[in-house]
């Protein structure tokens, strides 16, 4: 399927790119996602990256696997360097909140059968609501939430009976739901991978 390329030079970054890129576990990304992250660094950057500090709660050691950083410890000075880390506020976590609540759902033309409803993971809430923190609080309206995120799988932090909503589709399991304002604020916020040229992939 052809997918979204970045049209913007400011970017939030998912935890997923991140460790994909230590851990040399990046494949055809690794050439767009050592651009973006240079880009950011030096004196005169040209691109603005932006993380949620629950990132680094997600930095399991088993994880991670040394070779592009030495150590987990140089990984995350790395990212703090070229990265600026948001501190969620009770705003931003009450939000992070309302959209792990709703049940999330494709219309019934589009869903398969005894297709479960998605939750949003805790981790995936907090990330999204801070990076709609940065869009609007701290005006970045061309902001881009970098991440890989497109899997649906069963998770302890989703409620009984339901499956995790990948972040790349969640505009397709709006259904009921699309006039709330903060879904309407994910929807409109780009999420796509770290790609800054055309090509073709499949799922």
């Amino acid at each position: 399927m052809a997918t979204r390329t970045s049209n913007s030079t400011d970017h939030f970054i998912d935890t997923n790119v991140l460790l994909v890129h230590a851990n040399n576990a990046s494949g055809e990304f690794a050439g767009d996602i050592a651009k973006i992250l240079s880009d950011a660094t030096g004196m005169n950057p040209s691109r603005r990256l932006w993380v949620s500090s629950v990132l680094f709660a997600e930095l399991r050691p088993s994880s991670f696997v040394p070779g592009t950083f030495a150590t987990l410890d140089d990984l995350v000075r790395y990212i703090r360097s070229i990265a600026t880390v948001v501190n969620p506020d009770p705003y931003t976590m009450l939000r992070a909140a309302q959209l792990r609540d709703f049940k999330w759902s494709r219309s019934p033309s589009k869903r398969a059968k005894d297709e479960k409803t998605r939750c949003m993971t805790l981790g995936d809430a907090i990330h999204l609501s801070s990076a709609l923190y940065v869009k609007e609080a701290m005006n970045v309206p061309d902001l881009e939430f970098l991440t890989f995120d497109n899997s649906a799988d069963k998770s302890v932090e989703t409620d009984p009976d339901t499956k995790s909503l990948p972040l790349l589709a969640l505009d397709e399991y709006t259904h009921d739901i699309s006039s709330d304002p903060d879904v309407y604020a994910v929807v409109s916020l780009p999420r796509i991978r770290p790609m800054l040229r055309q090509s073709t992939l499949s799922i």
